[in-house]
């Protein structure tokens, strides 16, 4: 239920403002569509031009919102945002799922939209690499702690111990069994 959080306030944070906007734009509509159902209004009258001219305009707000709502380049930004703050604290393969939805969003782009992108999406592939990378390095480590001397292994829990402290807490989690145990071998020296 908590990595359902963060997700969710993101959420919350991006949408007030579009709440607010259909908000407005109904209670436009609201407002307008009551007063030409007046029995007052007559029908040549310059009010009713004017109230169906602001019915006009909202329509084509909404539309114009609606569009760029779901326009690829403002979903790859919420996409950005969600993302993010993920990188240095959920799972790899969690991260790599939306990394690959980010990236599918940012090759629909037009080049130059494209371009208004590329530093983002390229620092974020950089981060989810070196994570990656780090990730298969202690794997490499754990495998290898168990070959040469007492001394060689010690080493290899140092380097190991460096590599681990510098990824995400929650794949912390996955490997402190295995670093605890062989940290507890190694005091014992066996």
């Amino acid at each position: 239920m908590k990595g359902k959080a963060p997700e969710y306030q993101i959420h919350k944070q991006g949408s007030a403002a579009s709440i607010i906007l259909l908000v407005l734009i109904a209670l436009t509509l609201g407002v307008v569509i009551y007063l030409l159902l007046q029995p007052g209004a007559e029908e040549g009258s310059s009010m009713r031009t004017i109230l169906l001219s602001i019915i006009a305009v909202t329509v084509m707000v909404l539309v114009w919102y609606i569009i760029w709502e779901f326009s690829a380049a403002n979903r790859l930004r919420r996409l950005l945002k969600k993302i993010a703050p993920l990188v240095d604290s959920e799972p790899m393969d969690e991260v790599k799922k939306l990394y690959l939805k980010t990236y599918n969003l940012y090759m629909k782009l037009s080049e130059k939209k494209k371009q208004n992108f590329y530093a983002r999406v390229n620092s974020l592939r950089e981060n989810l690499e070196e994570h990656l990378q780090k990730e298969r390095e202690l794997e490499r480590l754990l495998l290898d702690t168990e070959k040469g001397s007492i001394d060689d292994q010690k080493k290899k829990y140092l380097d190991l111990y460096a590599i681990y402290e510098k990824l995400p807490r929650k794949v912390q989690n996955q490997y402190y069994p295995q670093i605890v145990q062989l940290r507890d071998r190694l005091e014992r020296g066996k």
